[in-house]
């Protein structure tokens, strides 16, 4: 009689007995790489969830007036986001904040793009008309 049937079968049962791996799988620096960004993701959406208070509607008047003084001494009276500026001014509240309106770096042209556009999207924002 042969004892091979019997040492598959220790085999076996040793196999059934052996502590189990626990804790968090071993990640390969590329399998790490994707579960980083895929963690980033999922960040990232659930942020993109998240309700976004709409600005201050009593910084709006004092944070146009920033971009006013901004757009008078970079572009001049004449330029054409001035005139557009000017017309917006009447429709917003005229309510005033104790906080400090934005601050736009002088003469940094990139900073008043950026940060009049995040400003005329909030204001359309607020005023319900987002689809023009």
């Amino acid at each position: 009689m042969s004892s091979l049937p019997i040492l598959h079968r220790l085999l076996f049962l040793l196999a059934l007995q052996a502590p189990q791996a626990q804790g968090a799988t071993l990640k390969t620096p590329g399998t790490q790489q994707c579960y980083e960004l895929n963690l980033i993701r999922e960040i990232t959406n659930d942020l993109d969830k998240l309700p976004v208070a709409s600005e201050e509607t009593s910084l709006q008047r004092p944070n146009l007036e920033e971009f006013l003084t901004f757009a008078t001494n970079s572009l001049g009276e004449d330029s054409k986001i001035m005139k557009n500026l000017k017309e917006i001014q009447p429709i917003l509240p005229t309510a005033m904040s104790t906080k400090e309106p934005i601050l736009i770096e002088k003469d940094n042209l990139g900073d008043f793009r950026v940060k009049l556009k995040e400003y005329l999207s909030a204001i359309r924002d607020s005023l319900n008309c987002k689809n023009t």
